[in-house]
């Protein structure tokens, strides 16, 4: 993948060609945790969840102020998406059948809808280079997200068992030339991530993006019609431009 959504998806990491196990900073620990997680979700075909996200943004006077969403996301993989975002100000979802991507803006009603690749995986990527949507959470969603989570990493560390809302997890921290992120996987026979915090070092302020799964579900059958968009009544159409598409993020 080339890119992965910094506002909105997991990990903000780019692909690279280092295996985990060339980093020596990278602690066989923390590296086994990870891979655990992230091959449970690769094994796992079909799954839903709901997310708290805050992003911070650190104002002219150095001041942080965090913003809220929720996220919710159904996926099937290889070509099935259904995904809502809600905050005060914003209500949009976003549908993915395979043949074509649709974004609804729930507050103004109206769509846009585009085809895209028959895979999740390009569709991430075609939506991010053609229309600049980036997705949050996504990085849950690609066919091989272990690959994409260590491509850029420089280190790694465990720090043991904390909890994250009652449910005991593996504390995990790594390193990148520009983010530092952590992770909470669930200690158990379901490794699921729990929380994870990205650190964008380099920028004023040091802002951070944090992320918290309050609800999964992986064993429920997700029907294909989920993944179809069914216009609302009085619903516009409008093209998404290409121009635009930083405002459908």
């Amino acid at each position: 993948m080339k890119l992965l959504s910094i506002a909105a998806s997991l990990l903000l990491l780019a692909a690279g060609c280092a295996s985990a196990q060339e980093q020596t900073n990278l602690s066989p620990r923390a590296d086994r945790e990870l891979r655990s997680a992230f091959h449970f979700l690769e094994k796992t075909p079909a799954f839903s969840l709901t997310a708290e996200i805050w992003r911070e943004h650190v104002d002219e006077a150095g001041q942080k102020i965090q913003f809220s969403r929720t996220v919710t996301m159904d996926v099937k993989r290889p070509d099935g998406l259904r995904l809502e975002i809600t905050s005060p100000n914003t209500a949009r979802g976003f549908w993915y059948d395979g043949k074509t991507l649709t974004v609804l803006d729930r507050k103004h009603n109206f769509f846009s809808t585009t085809a895209m690749p028959a895979t999740l995986d390009k569709t991430v990527d075609a939506a991010h280079d053609q229309f600049g949507i980036d997705l949050p959470l996504i990085d849950l969603a690609l066919s091989d997200p272990y690959k994409n989570a260590v491509a850029k990493v420089t280190g790694g560390k465990y720090f043991g068992i904390a909890p994250v809302l009652g449910v005991l997890c593996h504390h995990l921290a790594f390193t990148q030339e520009n983010v530092d992120w952590q992770v909470w996987i669930e200690d158990g026979p379901q490794p699921l991530i729990r929380k994870f915090v990205i650190t964008q070092k380099n920028e004023p302020g040091a802002p951070e993006f944090t992320a918290l799964i309050t609800r999964w579900n992986v064993s429920d059958r997700i029907a294909d019609s989920d993944f179809i968009f069914n216009q609302p009544k009085g619903a516009a159409k409008i093209e998404m431009q290409e121009s635009a598409g930083a405002n459908l993020k």
